[in-house]
């Protein structure tokens, strides 16, 4: 579609929605005044916000609430514009993850490609295939949008990047009535997919990996502070296992540990949220109680599956364990024994003591139900998630990779 014809197709949306308020994100739609928006945020399952009224006295709504469940391994908190009106106009979702200024190219293109590949699992491939925006265009206190989807007739979600001063960057994504289109790239198409799909997901991974080795091995030597510590930094660079460790040492509080129920609980459910599955099991033992504890869509638990998938894919040590777990529980695929051997192997290689731990507590070999390898389940058709193998349905055919 010609991007003048882009413009034309909006503005005819837009001009039909204009009578009646149109949806934005679960209860919230637009032309709803302060007090409504409240009401509405309160009673929206997704998000979670202050215990009492009193803290938004102080701060008001803006960053009060925040996404309950991560989009991309990545949690939001929400931003509101209104109208001339006072009605509500548009909702922003601000990471609050940040990459420093030196980061831009590094860290913030692996959040950036985080939230890409969330969106796209819940919402389907973007509606274009932009360039990564140059850190010189990028200004102080702005915010500028790369990737565009068509949520519903008269609701559109741009996602892109914000120049939050002297703290650095952040992934940011907008929910409204249709508003512009991001620019749109002059390169081969061809050439764009493989720059987005070289953006490596889960850049961070490599440091959270050593801290949780090393906080492994600060607890065998009862050094529980350490330890704290060194999964607080697993935790910080989105680690679902340094979540699990966090919520495992205030829930025993040991040595040096103040004991922390609320925090344990907290941690337990990031953890799980964020695709840790022995976390998750405490949710429900099987996969269809913990997705109906936490109100999962479909796509919600389609996608919680394809980024542990790619997650180890990458080569982390412990998501290579956590598909072990999954793929020997079953939970939300068919248990098959070999398949969690080869993904407890694969971690175990690797120096990851809770795999090697598994591993002997596994069967002998040969017992597992004999199912296709996870190599050999199709791959997403979207550019941006080179690797993601759980199809949408079991009827699909294979295809190859892009």
């Amino acid at each position: 579609m010609k991007l003048t014809n882009c413009y034309r197709y909006m503005a005819v949306l837009y001009t039909a929605s204009c009578g009646a308020a149109s949806p934005l994100y679960g209860p919230l739609e637009t032309g709803l005044q302060e007090s409504q928006l409240l009401n509405s945020l309160k009673t929206c399952k997704s998000l979670e916000g202050p215990e009492t009224d009193a803290y938004l006295s102080r701060t008001g709504l803006n960053g009060a609430y925040k996404t309950k469940k991560p989009i991309g391994g990545l949690f939001f908190s929400l931003h509101f514009e209104y109208g001339k009106d006072g009605g509500l106009k548009a909702v922003s979702f601000y990471s609050t993850t940040k990459a420093g200024k030196e980061e831009y190219d590094t860290r913030l293109k692996s959040l950036y490609k985080r939230m890409l590949n969330g969106l796209t699992g819940l919402y389907g491939p973007p509606m274009n295939l932009p360039d990564w925006i140059e850190k010189e265009s990028l200004q102080a206190e702005r915010v500028l949008y790369m990737h565009m989807w068509r949520l519903q007739p008269g609701c559109f979600l741009m996602a892109g990047l914000a120049n939050m001063g002297a703290s650095g960057y952040i992934p940011v994504f907008r929910i409204s009535p249709p508003s512009g289109m991001p620019p749109k790239s002059r390169k081969d198409r061809n050439k764009l997919k493989s720059e987005w799909a070289a953006i490596p997901e889960f850049y961070e991974f490599i440091k959270a990996e050593r801290f949780l080795a090393n906080a492994v091995f600060a607890m065998s030597h009862k050094k529980y502070p350490d330890a704290l510590q060194l999964f607080q930094k697993a935790a910080d660079l989105g680690s679902p296992n340094g979540y699990w460790g966090l919520a495992h040492l205030y829930r025993l509080g040991p040595d040096g540990v103040e004991k922390n129920m609320r925090l344990a609980d907290e941690y337990t459910r990031k953890s799980a949220l964020s695709g840790f599955a022995r976390a998750a099991m405490k949710f429900g033992k099987t996969w269809d109680q913990f997705c109906k504890s936490q109100d999962f869509t479909e796509a919600e638990a389609r996608e919680w599956q394809n980024r542990n998938l790619r997650a180890a894919r990458a080569g982390y040590a412990s998501e290579q364990y956590n598909m072990g777990i999954i793929c020997l529980y079953g939970f939300g695929v068919e248990k098959n024994l070999d398949t969690a051997r080869e993904w407890l192997e694969k971690a175990a290689s690797q120096d990851h003591a809770q795999a090697k731990a598994a591993l002997k507590a596994l069967p002998d070999a040969g017992t597992g139900k004999d199912t296709p390898s996870w190599n050999h389940l199709p791959t997403t058709s979207s550019p941006y998630q080179a690797g993601c193998a759980f199809p949408r349905k079991r009827t699909e055919p294979l295809r190859q990779p892009l």
